[in-house]
């Protein structure tokens, strides 16, 4: 994917994919929060480059991280959110 182009929906998967793995093993290890922060900057990237609203980009955030880690681990959810925003809206 080039940074001048627009995501495919391949793109999307495999990066909604890797956030997902990235929070699963985080939450298993309590290591490796870089790899979210990583995870989630590819992810909210691509949404926003195929043109999701900040509020639907929290909105599959969210849902990514229930499925990956469903609650159990806060520290976790709140420092991925966090860096969705702000990779969401870097330039």
């Amino acid at each position: 994917m080039n940074e001048g182009t627009t995501p495919s929906d391949n793109d999307l998967v495999i990066a909604r994919q890797e956030f997902r793995m990235a929070l699963r093993k985080t939450h298993e290890t309590r290591k490796d929060i870089g790899e979210v922060e990583a995870a989630a900057a590819r992810f909210c990237q691509v949404l926003r480059r195929k043109g999701h609203t900040p509020e639907a980009m929290l909105i599959d955030a969210k849902q990514v991280i229930a499925e990956a880690i469903d609650g159990e681990s806060k520290p976790i959810a709140e420092r991925a959110i966090l860096s969705c925003i702000q990779h969401y809206y870097a330039t």
